[in-house]
């Protein structure tokens, strides 16, 4: 058992220091991904999700934007609009990102049985299963106007909801190379616009209540 949870450590463990070395392409340091762990933690809770369920999402969420590390340069840092071309790269990060965490390197799929880890994670291989699947939908909208997959509704996984009102929420307040940073509540007006359209109007509810949570979030885990 010990060793079981000594497994269930290092897996974590990794999984943290994977998100952070994608972020550190795009941002001065990995605080971004802490920060999206945490909301979507207090999003997942405030939407009453399970124990388990919400311990997955705050572990895999920091793995969102991990298929940045296929996108050039030239593009991810761009301090100017994109053009449509570009934007089409950009966009790749997605599927990039799923296929970074779907498939194990040819050859190394007899190595990788991995036991289970005690008596509440029924699936040992939940957190790269979770962690594929934020990447990949993520910035699928509610309306169907997303990508990659245009899904719409329901059909977007609820972690996928989640992480995409947590990370346009930091994103909008954080300065970046082709941006300054909007304040609290210029954030708030900005993402109301998208109720229904970008964001699901459960996940937003719950997203609004803790507004001022998110805020302490921000404070606390920024440099």
């Amino acid at each position: 058992m010990e060793r079981t949870a000594d497994l269930e450590l290092a897996r974590r463990d990794i999984v943290w220091r994977l998100a952070k070395a994608g972020e550190y392409r795009d941002e001065e340091t990995g605080d971004h991904v802490i920060r999206v762990a945490l909301c979507s933690r207090l999003l997942a809770m405030t939407l009453g999700l399970d124990k388990v369920m919400v311990d997955t999402i705050f572990l895999t969420s920091p793995l969102h934007d991990v298929g940045k590390i296929g996108i050039p340069d030239s593009i991810l840092l761009k301090p100017g609009r994109l053009t449509p071309e570009e934007r089409e790269v950009m966009e790749s990060h997605c599927s990039i990102g799923a296929a970074i965490l779907q498939e194990a390197p040819k050859g190394m799929h007899e190595f990788l049985e991995i036991p289970e880890i005690g008596n509440s994670q029924k699936d040992p291989d939940a957190l790269r299963t979770m962690a594929m699947e934020i990447a990949l939908t993520h910035h699928e909208k509610w309306d169907g106007s997303g990508y990659p997959n245009g899904l719409s509704g329901d059909d977007i996984p609820i972690s996928g909801l989640i992480v995409a009102v947590a990370d346009v929420y930091d994103a909008l307040r954080s300065e970046r190379p082709y941006k300054k940073s909007f304040s609290a509540k210029k954030t708030l007006e900005m993402m109301q616009q998208g109720v229904g359209q970008h964001f699901s109007p459960t996940v937003f509810e719950a997203f609004e209540a803790k507004i001022d949570e998110f805020e302490k979030i921000r404070e606390g885990h920024s440099k």
